[in-house]
């Protein structure tokens, strides 16, 4: 049986590889808090979106691969390899991350983000930004 969280995040995983940042917004809570810990800063729903379609710009595909959950009352744990290519062909180094996703009434109201910041840097870079 799939859980109701473990749908929602599917269904972000869904939008990630899509690349469709209006179908990751339909996924959010209006509140919803998403905390990254490279920065220790948590982003509103509007400024997550943003930096999704920054990585959108400069990614041809993206996808999460090694997928492992643990579920909880209330949301899921998942770890995952991000893996992708960059527009210019270039492939992305991976990303292997643990989330903490919490869901009610049928959307993802938070998630905590936790990478090791230096397999960003490429990435990072190309958003012009720091990792």
């Amino acid at each position: 049986m799939t859980t109701a969280a473990a749908q929602l995040v599917d269904a972000l995983g869904a939008g990630i590889a899509a690349r469709d940042a209006e179908r990751i917004r339909a996924l959010y809570a209006d509140n919803i808090r998403v905390w990254h810990g490279a920065t220790g800063v948590a982003q509103t729903k509007d400024e997550n979106i943003g930096l999704l379609t920054a990585v959108f710009g400069v990614t041809s595909s993206l996808e999460y691969r090694d997928i492992v959950r643990h579920e909880f009352d209330g949301g899921l744990v998942q770890q995952h390899r991000l893996c992708g290519t960059f527009a210019d062909g270039t492939p992305m180094p991976d990303l292997y991350a643990c989330l903490i996703f919490e869901v009610a009434d049928g959307k993802i109201t938070k998630i905590d983000e936790y990478f090791d910041s230096a397999q960003f840097t490429e990435l990072a870079a190309r958003l012009g930004m720091t990792a």
